[in-house]
């Protein structure tokens, strides 16, 4: 499986005049190929003249990418710019001995110039100290592959000669940045540095020409590794074929792998990888050693941890549990063998990355984005291993130095610094019923609380248009559908396999689905209506319970399924008997299943007086019917909306508060069901109503 070599996607037309604008435009181009760099790694800088605003001298601005920011979506405002002069003379300090490396990173912002908020990455050194106008430092699998393999220094010399110096190993900081500028003032020809398992970076007079030879040292290190690829990599491919259907095993793995993963109540999101590059590494006889070296960029197991855990796809329940029990053993092994006095408290030690062999990769974070990246940055590290082993031998970081970085107290003081979690993040939750009305709101409302939401209705163009709407406002990792009939335990089962598939279990559900038929004007109803209705509003509701409660049940998480009743199922009155029956049958469902499924998942339902406003149930025909059933004027040239609003506000007059009843207003009532707020509360109806007298519960 060859490398790919990086085509150059500069454009001239497109290039910005200003000097800090052309760092963002390279900058975006470099961040936003993957063969470049990985997510969030790698940075740029410029080089700057200014004039101080304050003195009126001219002064050299550093333009650097700021801590925590991608370069691929990176904006003017990601990046900090810095005195360099002041930046410079930290030196002095770190010299005499007055302050430790660490410590001078704060010192850092201390520099900023024009009043810059943006916090400069801990890098910054890399860059001050080259002296060149451009600075660009990637993380191109490639390039780290020779800087990761045995004998990378000899690999430098042979593949780039003199045009690229070697610095050993060092962490980012102050002291790899002095080590760069000793390395280029002794040899004034170099155009850049291989830094041992770390990457590369390489400068120059402007970003073109920056931009250019990062290409073109990227790919001399690409055409090196596919001439020498004859050989597997990975060794002689082993059988690693499962009995059971790959989506199968991971669907009973996945949701009992993330209850066992969370760790002091917070839970994780899974992202799967069933690529063809992570089956041929675990297939290939050296996997296990490999894995068991672990990663070897800082970048990498900053998210993946050391190294992950394999799992035997046809391991039993039991044996699951011990794996994870020899995980956490080692890990705790790990940090009590390279702790220092001052090192952050120990962390959840479960792995971040699970290795199925035949199967795929599944990848644990805190929400659906970073479970991808983590996963991202393994697959980064295969690529890393494949070409080491291709041209050399992959050598990991020593132990010490990879605890180092994983506990390192400027990391530490990163993650305190990350705003406080909103009361949804972490969690997973099924609406069904895609519609613009309720379902749009309740997903709305989840996603405003950072919930991962999935999407599901009978309707493919609802679910795509839900989807797409919802995916620009909170992002695609976020965010996902499938069509689905509820009445069909097959097509549910098939559903709830998506959901795991992908983002490895569930914590609530929410079930809108319904349907309601108009009787003739003699008030009959057709009995196939009458049996669609108990069908969709009844039976449906209970399918879904019964096999998201398996889910429920093998991740050992507290959960919340929500169903929609009415105020119609405690209000007798006519027209509308199949469609009160049926919602008064899930009343009393919601009892029975709240029975059924204690103590893991609470059941609940919400039951709204009628909502018009965006409601599936009220097409222009059914809203002119009830219209004229209540003698209410209207006039033909009306919207469907102004239609429906005459009619809400002649149901808004019937109840106490004289409000008609909101999509937003049931869907808070919904959200709250799906919250912890209410933890202690199963088996309830939770009217939404505006205060119907008739539908008071007795």
């Amino acid at each position: 499986m060859p490398l790919r070599r990086i085509e150059s996607r500069w454009n001239p037309a497109e290039v910005p005049s200003d000097l800090v604008d052309q760092l963002v435009y390279a900058s975006n181009l470099l961040g936003s190929d993957p063969g470049i760099t990985n997510f969030g790694g790698g940075n740029t800088s410029s080089k700057v003249d200014a004039t101080d605003p304050l003195t009126g001298e001219d002064v050299t601005v550093l333009w650097v990418k700021a801590s925590g920011g991608d370069l691929g979506s990176a904006k003017r405002s990601g990046f900090a710019s810095l005195y360099l002069g002041k930046l410079l003379s930290i030196e002095a300090a770190y010299q005499a001995g007055r302050l430790h490396e660490d410590e001078a990173v704060p010192l850092y912002a201390a520099s900023a110039f024009g009043g810059n908020p943006a916090a400069p990455s801990i890098d910054t050194p890399l860059h001050g100290y080259v002296d060149a106008p451009c600075v660009s430092h990637m993380h191109s699998d490639a390039v780290i592959a020779i800087a990761a393999a045995a004998d990378g220094e000899r690999l430098t010399r042979e593949i780039y000669g003199d045009r690229l110096g070697w610095l050993p190993w060092k962490r980012p900081g102050l002291e790899l940045g002095l080590m760069l500028r000793d390395l280029q003032r002794d040899n004034p020809k170099v155009i850049g540095a291989m830094m041992g398992s770390h990457g590369f970076i390489c400068w120059g007079d402007t970003w073109e020409e920056t931009y250019r030879l990062t290409l073109d040292l990227i790919n001399e290190a690409v055409d090196y590794i596919n001439a020498r690829e004859k050989q597997p990599p990975f060794g002689v491919e082993t059988a690693r074929k499962t009995k059971t259907a790959p989506d199968d095993v991971l669907t009973q793995l996945l949701p009992i792998l993330r209850g066992r993963v969370a760790h002091e109540g917070k839970r994780l999101i899974a992202s799967i990888d069933r690529s063809p590059a992570v089956l041929e590494f675990m297939a290939g006889q050296k996997f296990g050693d490999l894995a068991a070296m672990g990663t070897s960029c800082p970048d990498h197991f900053l998210r993946t941890k050391i190294r992950p855990m394999v799992l035997d796809p046809e391991a039993s329940i039991a044996e699951l549990d011990a794996s994870l029990h020899h995980f956490r053993s080692e890990y705790r092994n790990y940090y009590d063998r390279c702790r220092q006095p001052d090192s952050p408290a120990i962390r959840n030690p479960n792995p971040s990355i699970i290795l199925i062999p035949g199967v795929g990769m599944v990848a644990f974070n805190k929400n659906a984005k970073e479970a991808r990246v983590t996963g991202e940055f393994y697959r980064n590290a295969i690529e890393v291993m494949r070409g080491a082993e291709t041209v050399s031998r992959y050598t990991a970081l020593p132990e010490q130095e990879a605890f180092n970085i994983e506990y390192w107290q400027l990391e530490e003081a990163k993650l305190r610094r990350l705003p406080a979690e909103k009361e949804m993040a972490r969690r997973i939750v099924l609406v069904v019923g895609a519609g613009p009305g309720m379902g749009a709101a309740v997903s709305r409302r989840l996603l405003d609380q950072d919930a991962t939401v999935f999407l599901a209705d009978r309707s493919e163009e609802l679910v795509r248009q839900s989807v797409s709407s919802l995916a620009h406002t909170y992002g695609a990792d976020n965010v996902d559908g499938a069509t689905c009939d509820i009445t069909d335990r097959a097509s549910v089962r098939t559903l709830l396999q998506k959901v795991v598939l992908r983002y490895g279990g569930l914590d609530a559900v929410v079930n809108l689905a319904a349907v309601f038929f108009a009787p003739d004007l003699q008030g009959n109803l057709e009995d196939d209506k009458w049996r669609k209705t108990m069908e969709v509003n009844a039976l449906g509701s209970q399918i879904l319970a019964e096999e998201a409660a398996a889910i429920l049940r093998a991740q050992q998480l507290p959960a919340s399924i929500v169903l929609v009743s009415s105020a119609n199922a405690v209000v007798a009155k006519r027209g509308s008997l199949a469609y009160d029956l049926s919602k008064a049958a899930v009343n009393h469902l919601v009892r029975e299943l709240a029975v059924e499924l204690a103590p893991i998942v609470r059941v609940n339902a919400v039951a709204p007086a009628t909502v018009v406003a965006g409601s599936q149930m009220f097409p222009r025909d059914r809203v002119l019917s009830s219209l004229a059933k209540y003698g209410l004027s209207y006039q033909d040239a009306m919207t469907d909306e102004e239609l429906r609003t005459v009619l809400a506000d002649f149901y808004a007059q019937r109840t106490l508060l004289k409000q008609p009843v909101s999509p937003e207003k049931v869907a808070d009532a919904l959200y709250l069901l799906c919250t912890d707020r209410l933890a202690q509360t199963t088996g309830h109806i939770l009217p939404v109503d505006a205060g119907l007298t008739e539908a008071f519960l007795r």
